[in-house]
């Protein structure tokens, strides 16, 4: 996903013409073929694959305050929640001032197991010219230049006993603010859920729906299951009293569909 057109306008008006060329890849042309007509020339195996992928996360579109940067500064170093960061990055600015899309920095995460933390070298991409003189942007260009990591504070940590697959969940249509809350509203980051077994449950016991790309249910309508000894679930190793709701509910239920 691309930033909105203020975002390359911000690019263009600074010089940074070798970011504008990258994210401009993306954007379609009047001789470009539709996504249809792209797929249709694929061999039968792939573009069954690519009909099956959901649709790109959509681009949000907020109105710009008029925050400046030092605002924005000075509102992610005041913020009381979340825990404080080695460089204030306000991702309310960045989201509403800038019009940023979450998967610009956090790209990929569609389409891996694990979440993206931004690269550096995706940051200085920008701030080798915007902001290049404000403190913050010194501080990051200092790790640039040494060759560090950012130390970034997690705002989120799940047990190591704890799997979650960002893709999967991406795939089922859930937004990004289901679990993470509004973070355009955040001057600085922090944990809006618990992420604890009895929120993820509830929402796996939900019904699934027609919409949804991969559920407990259509997955027992696409591999039904074989006779087993009675009391037990017809697939998994756990009695069938642990996830009575298996081939109804949104989302498995059973222990190895998260501890594995």
């Amino acid at each position: 996903m691309i930033p909105t057109h203020r975002f390359f306008a911000a690019l263009l008006a600074v010089g940074g013409l070798a970011g504008l060329a990258i994210a401009a890849g993306g954007l379609r042309s009047p001789e470009t073929p539709d996504a249809s007509a792209a797929i249709a020339t694929l061999p039968a195996t792939a573009a069954q694959q690519a009909r099956s992928l959901p649709p790109l996360l959509p681009v949000d579109e907020y109105t710009a305050t008029g925050m400046t940067a030092a605002e924005a500064i000075e509102a992610h170093e005041t913020a009381t929640e979340g825990p404080e960061q080695p460089i204030p990055f306000n991702h309310r600015f960045h989201v509403q001032e800038i019009g940023m899309q979450c998967a610009y920095c956090h790209g990929g995460t569609e389409a891996s197991p694990i979440a993206a933390i931004p690269a550096l070298d995706l940051c200085m991409g920008c701030h080798r010219i915007v902001g290049a003189q404000l403190d913050p942007i010194l501080d990051l260009k200092g790790y640039w230049d040494r060759g560090e990591p950012v130390p970034w504070e997690r705002v989120y940590k799940l047990a190591d006993f704890v799997q979650f697959p960002h893709d999967a969940h991406i795939r089922n249509d859930l937004e990004c603010s289901e679990c993470h809350g509004a973070v355009e509203d955040m001057d600085r980051v922090s944990k809006a859920e618990s992420l604890g077994m009895g929120w993820c449950l509830a929402c796996h016991m939900e019904e699934g729906a027609e919409s949804d790309y991969a559920t407990d249910r259509l997955l027992a309508q696409q591999f039904p299951a074989p006779a087993t000894p009675a009391g037990r679930q017809s697939v998994g190793l756990y009695p069938r009293a642990i996830d009575s709701a298996y081939g109804a509910s949104r989302g498995p239920i059973d222990c190895t569909a998260c501890h594995y």
